[in-house]
């Protein structure tokens, strides 16, 4: 009996040790992949934060090179014979460009990793198509005022395409902010998204809704050439003709109205 209650009392020794042991084991895993993962985390929010910082910078440092080289080119388009010159903002414009291709797609993949898939195509189609856009018409500005005589020159609207850009800019920086406070990926593009509407055409604009303007513009007979989809100097001839025919500001922009003004030319040639 003695004999029994000895090997009992070791047969349970034994167990509880081993289970003291295994429980201590898997307590301790556990610990540490709530530390790994925590460390994990702590380390992806690091990265993406400083993924957005690196971006909005370089956002700003272009948009802001933009705007100067708009101020001294709308100064010489107005007064022509004043003493000015372009050449150290073109310089320094140049400079942020090269920053800004030489890091293009890596920015892409950096906000894909860490933003998800719909911020990088807010980014690639909103953002940067629009950059892209402005700069085209920023640099036709400036090869017109490099060409011209003492006689003063229309100046682009370049500057209200700059203020609107610099909103976008500036919600997609809250949102990404928002993102990195709340933790999530989809309420950065899914949030409060407005029903798409017809854009506004400018210089430098591609896409199917450019060539859609072409098309119409060589039925009334504006436009002679065939279909490009790039809505360049050739284009922006051919809306300008059409507004002052149709008694509209000619500024070369298709807005609602002279959308609407090209569509009932459009059906009435039909």
């Amino acid at each position: 009996m003695v004999s029994d209650s000895i090997l009992l009392l070791l047969l349970g020794f034994l167990l509880t040790t081993v289970a003291g042991g295994a429980l201590a084991y898997l307590f301790q895993q556990r610990a540490w992949r709530h530390q790994y993962e925590t460390e994990r985390r702590d380390l992806q929010r690091q990265l993406a934060l400083k993924t957005f910082e690196e971006l909005s910078a370089l956002l700003d440092q272009r948009l802001y090179r933009m705007r100067l080289i708009f101020w001294v080119a709308k100064r010489l388009a107005l007064r022509p014979a004043e003493p000015a010159s372009l050449n150290a903002e073109l310089t320094d414009y140049r400079d942020v460009l090269r920053i800004w291709n030489d890091n293009l797609n890596r920015n892409l993949a950096l906000i894909d990793t860490y933003f998800g898939e719909a911020a990088r195509r807010r980014l690639e189609d909103d953002l940067f198509a629009e950059y892209a856009a402005i700069g085209e018409e920023l640099d036709e500005f400036v090869r017109e005022i490099s060409a011209r005589d003492e006689t003063p020159i229309r100046v682009r609207p370049i500057g209200g395409r700059l203020t609107e850009l610099s909103q976008r800019v500036y919600g997609f920086n809250i949102l990404m902010l928002r993102s990195l406070r709340d933790g999530t990926r989809t309420a950065l593009i899914t949030e409060q998204q407005p029903e798409p509407t017809a854009r506004t055409l400018r210089f430098g604009h591609i896409g199917g809704d450019v060539g859609a303007l072409q098309r119409a513009l060589a039925r009334v007979g504006r436009l002679e050439r065939g279909e490009d989809g790039h809505f360049g100097r050739e284009t922006e001839t051919a809306v300008r003709e059409f507004q002052l025919a149709q008694g509209l500001r000619d500024d070369g922009i298709v807005g609602p109205r002279t959308a609407a003004a090209l569509q009932v030319a459009d059906r009435g040639r039909r």
